[in-house]
C-alpha cells in the first residue's frame, strides 16, 4: 500500500512540475499617455511611459492623434522606438486653432494597447511679413538687366506676389517700377526693361503676404553707355501654299535701345531686307508671327526676321522655302439656298454642295476660310425668334452667341495659327453690338448702335482688323477697328459701310460704299484714304477686296440705271461679269496665282442663282428653282 501511495505521489509531483515548466501567457502592454506640452499652431510635444510589456517584447511605440476622441495607430501617429520605459514624441502638421486628441500606444505580439486620451488645442499662428533676399544683377545692357530674389519664408500666410522694383534712388518701392514674378516661396528671376543707358539704378526684391510687403537688400547697378543692334532669330516657315506662307521671329534682346518695329521680309534672292516685301508685326521684345501673301506658285523664296532700333535694323537667319505648284486648286464657297420653308446654310467644294443646316430655319453661311486641311465657315441660323451666330469646322457646328432679341450673327472668319477670329454682331434689344470673337471669347467693339455691324476680319501678325459700320443718327460711319480701336473712314453725314478688309504688308485696304446725297458710290480705302470706284451717277457697292502682289481687286456691283451689274475693279478699272439684263452682284473676290475668282449671285427672272466666276467665266452653283446666294469664296 505504501508502495502504491509513493508511486501516485511521484506522478502528482511529476505532473505539477510539467505545469510549472510551461511558458506564461502574454498580455497587452500597460502604457500611460504623457501630458501634452510645447503647443504651437502646428506642433506639439507628447509621449508616454510603458510600465509593463505584458510579457512580450514591445515592437513599436509612439503616439497617435486626431480631431476626434480615441485616435488609432492606423491614422496620424509617430514611431518612437521599442521596449518599455519613457519616450517622447514630436507631433507635427497640425492646424492652427484646432482641438486634438492624442494618446500613447504600445504594440507587442498580443496587439496594441493605448493610453488615455489627452486633449489639447493648437495656438493661433503668429503672422509676420515674408523674408526675401535680392539676387545679384546680371546681363546688364543699356536698357535691360536681369534680377530676382529668393523668398525664404512666407511669414505664416501665403505670399501672393513677388518680384523686383527699381528706381534711380535708393530703396525703391513696389508702387513704382516693378515686375510681378509669381507667388509663394522660392527663387525667382525678373527681367528689368525700359532702362536708360548709362544710368545708375537701385533694385530690391519684394514679397507680399496678407500682413504686408517686405523688401530685400538694395542692389546697385549701372546700365551700359552704348547701344547696339537688336538680336533677332527667324522662325521656321510653315503653312506654305502656292500663294502664301507664314513665318515670324523672336527678338531676344534690344541691344540697349527699344525695338520700334519688327517683322519679316522676303524675296527670291538671298538675304532680303526690310525695304522690300515685308510685314510689320509689332514692336519690342518677344515672339511674333508674320504672314506672307501675294507669292508666286512654284517659286523659291528667302525670308528673314528683322528688328529695328535707334542703331539700325538687325536680321535673323535666311530661311529658304518653295511655294507649292498651282495644280488644280480646291474652290470653297459659303452661301445659302432656300428650302421653300427655310434655308440651307451651304458650303460648296468644287461645286459640290454640303448642307450645314437642316433647311427648317432661316440660315446663311457668310464666310469661309481654309487652314491646312480644316475648313471654317461662319454664319447664323434662326432659332425660334433670335438668330444664333455659328461656326462650322469641318461641318461640326459650334454656337458662338445668341442675342437677346433679333439675335446674333457671324459674318467673317479668319484663322491665324491656332487662333480662330470671327466678326459679327450681337443684339441686346436696344443696339447691335459689333463684336469679334477670338477662340470663342467675345470682345465688344466700340460704337454700338441700332444699326451696327462687324462685317469682315483680317489678321496680320499680332494685329487684327475688323471692318464694319455704326449708326450716326441720320447717317452712318464706315469704319475699321484695329485691335479693338475704332477708326472712322467717313464723317457720318450720309450712309456708309465697310464690307471687307485686307492687309498687305503695312497697307490696310477696305472696300465698301458711301452715299453722296443722291447715289451710293463704291469706295476703296487704302490706309484711310478713300478712292471712288464709281462716279456717283448710278448706285454702286464695293463688297470685297483682295490684294495680290501690287494688284488690288474689288468685287461689287454698279447699277446701269435699271439693274445692278456684277463687277470687279482691278486697280480701279472695272470689268462687268454680267450683261446687265438681270440683277447681279459680286459679293466676294479671291485671287489664286493668275486666276481671279468671284462669288455672288444673279437673278434668273424668278429666283436668285448662286454663282462663281473664274476669269470672267461663270458657273452656276444652284439650279435656279429656289433663291440662293454665294457670299464668300476661298481657293486653296
Amino acid at each position: 500500500m505504501k508502495k502504491l501511495y509513493f508511486i501516485l505521489l511521484l506522478a502528482i509531483i511529476s505532473f505539477n512540475c510539467q505545469k510549472e515548466l510551461s511558458a506564461p501567457e502574454s498580455l497587452l502592454p500597460t502604457i500611460i499617455t504623457s501630458s501634452t506640452s510645447s503647443i504651437t499652431n502646428t506642433t506639439a510635444l507628447s509621449g508616454g511611459n510603458i510600465t509593463n510589456d505584458g510579457g512580450a517584447a514591445i515592437t513599436a511605440r509612439g503616439v497617435c492623434w486626431a480631431s476626434t476622441p480615441n485616435p488609432l495607430v492606423t491614422g496620424n501617429h509617430t514611431t518612437n522606438g521599442t521596449g518599455t520605459g519613457v519616450f517622447v514624441s514630436n507631433i507635427t502638421g497640425l492646424t492652427a486653432n484646432t482641438t486634438y486628441y492624442v494618446r500613447a500606444y504600445a504594440t507587442n505580439s498580443d496587439g496594441t494597447a493605448y493610453g488615455a486620451d489627452s486633449v489639447f488645442t493648437t495656438t493661433s499662428p503668429t503672422l509676420v511679413t515674408p523674408t526675401v533676399l535680392t539676387s545679384a544683377i546680371t546681363a546688364i545692357t543699356a536698357t535691360t538687366a536681369t534680377a530676382g530674389g529668393n523668398v525664404t519664408a512666407d511669414g505664416g500666410t501665403p505670399v501672393t506676389a513677388r518680384g523686383v522694383c527699381w528706381s534711380t534712388t535708393a530703396n525703391p518701392q513696389v508702387t513704382g517700377s516693378h515686375t510681378t514674378d509669381g507667388s509663394g516661396p522660392g527663387i525667382f528671376t525678373s527681367a528689368i526693361t525700359g532702362l536708360t543707358l548709362g544710368t545708375t539704378y537701385h533694385v530690391r526684391a519684394y514679397a507680399t503676404n496678407m500682413i504686408g510687403t517686405v523688401y530685400g537688400g538694395d542692389s546697385v547697378f549701372t546700365t551700359t553707355t552704348t547701344a547696339g543692334l537688336a538680336t533677332v532669330t527667324t522662325a521656321s516657315v510653315g503653312s506654305i501654299t502656292a500663294l502664301t506662307a507664314s513665318s515670324g521671329g523672336t527678338v531676344s534682346a534690344d541691344g540697349g535701345s527699344p525695338v520700334t518695329v519688327r517683322g519679316i521680309c522676303w524675296a527670291t534672292s538671298a538675304n532680303p531686307v526690310a525695304t522690300g516685301n515685308h510685314t510689320t508685326d509689332g514692336s519690342g521684345l518677344g515672339v511674333f508671327a508674320g504672314y506672307m501673301s501675294g507669292l508666286t506658285a512654284g517659286t523659291t523664296y528667302h525670308v528673314r526676321a528683322y528688328a529695328t532700333n535707334s542703331v539700325g535694323t538687325a536680321y535673323g537667319g535666311d530661311s529658304v522655302f518653295t511655294t507649292t505648284s498651282v495644280g488644280t486648286p480646291d474652290v470653297y464657297v459659303a452661301g445659302y439656298e432656300s428650302s421653300g420653308t427655310g434655308d440651307f446654310a451651304k458650303l460648296w467644294k468644287n461645286g459640290v454642295p454640303t448642307n450645314l443646316t437642316g433647311g427648317t430655319n432661316e440660315a446663311e453661311a457668310r464666310s469661309v476660310f481654309v487652314s491646312g486641311t480644316d475648313v471654317y465657315v461662319a454664319g447664323y441660323e434662326k432659332n425660334g425668334t433670335p438668330d444664333v451666330a455659328k461656326l462650322w469646322k469641318n461641318g461640326v457646328v459650334t454656337n458662338i452667341a445668341v442675342g437677346a432679341c433679333s439675335g446674333a450673327n457671324a459674318s467673317g472668319v479668319f484663322v491665324s495659327g491656332s487662333d480662330v477670329y470671327i466678326s459679327g454682331s450681337v443684339d441686346d434689344c436696344t443696339n447691335d453690338i459689333p463684336t469679334v470673337w477670338k477662340n470663342g471669347i467675345a470682345t465688344s467693339l466700340s460704337g454700338a448702335s441700332f444699326a451696327a455691324a462687324a462685317n469682315s476680319v483680317f489678321v496680320s501678325g499680332t494685329d487684327f482688323y475688323v471692318s464694319g459700320q455704326t449708326n450716326a443718327g441720320a447717317g452712318s460711319f464706315a469704319k475699321i477697328w484695329k485691335n479693338g480701336v475704332a477708326i472712322n473712314l467717313t464723317n457720318g453725314v450720309f450712309g456708309a459701310d465697310a464690307f471687307s478688309v485686307y492687309v498687305s504688308g503695312t497697307d490696310v485696304y477696305v472696300a465698301g460704299y458711301e452715299y453722296n446725297g443722291s447715289k451710293y458710290v463704291a469706295k476703296l480705302w487704302k490706309n484711310g484714304v478713300a478712292t471712288s470706284l464709281t462716279n456717283g451717277t448710278n448706285d454702286a457697292m464695293g463688297y470685297s477686296v483682295f490684294v495680290s502682289g501690287t494688284d488690288v481687286y474689288v468685287g461689287g456691283s454698279e447699277s446701269n440705271g435699271t439693274v445692278n451689274v456684277a463687277k470687279i475693279w482691278k486697280n480701279g478699272v472695272a470689268s462687268s461679269l454680267t450683261n446687265g439684263t438681270n440683277e447681279a452682284a459680286v459679293i466676294s473676290v479671291f485671287v489664286f496665282g493668275t486666276d481671279v475668282y468671284a462669288a455672288g449671285g444673279e437673278f434668273n427672272g424668278t429666283k436668285f442663282v448662286a454663282k462663281i466666276w473664274k476669269n470672267g467665266a461663270v458657273t452656276s452653283l444652284t439650279n435656279g428653282l429656289n433663291d440662293a446666294g454665294a457670299y464668300s469664296i476661298f481657293v486653296k
